[in-house]
């Protein structure tokens, strides 16, 4: 079973990579391409060549570990929460063509990356964190820039916008968000109100502070939200792929 598991994962990967306009052989010899297909062109992109910025593209780009592809392409609205250097966008664009992105992301130096991403992939993004509140945030900026921490402080140098006027800013509701910022997301979940103005969640969890997996699916389904799929992958992260069937009206 995990052989035949093992092998649907690489002809699922050569799948996606060939819609990118890559090959794609192994993980070990593979590297990071300087250009991509995005609806339909080939685009020069711009990446890091840090620590684990190629695992970070196989498995945003070709495995889907975010299930774009089990959502219909009809979605309109997205927001990426903790966006690093744009994967997913890129992969929300070409799965999403008609949908209007916003990518938030705290850490100053990848903008460089963001904003060469998002003239490829028609995104807007803003160099901010989200919170429960307008305010500030300090980072802690490691060697693997996806594993950046922020913490809210007054003395804070980058700022924090709240969910809600996130919310606000693409048109007062969410067709999907995907979350990924290493921890805030526990202050996020604290917003009950807000986060019933979104449809569709690709979460990425982390249980540094105490938490638990079952916590964590607890707390998303106290949010309304039914959990399609959850996956422990060790005893400090997770993977929720979640949905409701009723929006909110506004």
């Amino acid at each position: 079973m995990m052989f035949f598991n093992k092998l649907v994962q690489l002809l699922q990967r050569k799948n996606r990579a060939k819609k990118l306009g890559l090959k794609f052989n192994r993980v070990a010899n593979f590297n990071l391409p300087d250009n991509l297909i995005v609806l339909g062109k080939r685009q020069n992109v711009n990446l890091p060549s840090e620590k684990g910025m190629d695992g970070e593209f196989i498995e945003v780009l070709l495995d889907d570990c975010y299930g774009v592809e089990q959502l219909p392409p009809s979605l309109l609205k997205i927001i990426d929460i903790g966006a690093n250097v744009g994967l997913f966008p890129v992969a929300a664009r070409n799965r999403f063509p008609q949908a209007v992105i916003h990518a938030y992301e705290p850490n100053p130096n990848l903008e460089i990356y963001l904003k060469h991403q998002s003239q490829i992939a028609n995104f807007e993004y803003f160099m901010e964190a989200v919170g429960v509140q307008d305010g500030k945030v300090t980072i802690e900026i490691r060697e693997v820039s996806g594993k950046t921490r922020s913490s809210v402080s007054e003395s804070g140098d980058i700022p924090m916008v709240s969910l809600k006027r996130a919310i606000e800013r693409i048109g007062g509701r969410f067709d999907l968000a995907k979350v990924d910022c290493e921890g805030a997301e526990w202050l996020l979940f604290e917003d009950t109100d807000t986060w019933q103005f979104v449809q569709n969640l690709a979460l990425e969890y982390h249980l540094w502070s105490g938490h638990s997996h079952a916590e964590t699916r607890q707390v998303i389904e106290s949010l309304g939200f039914q959990i399609k799929k959850q996956i422990p992958i060790d005893k400090w992260y997770g993977l929720i792929l979640a949905s409701r069937t009723q929006l909110t009206s506004i």
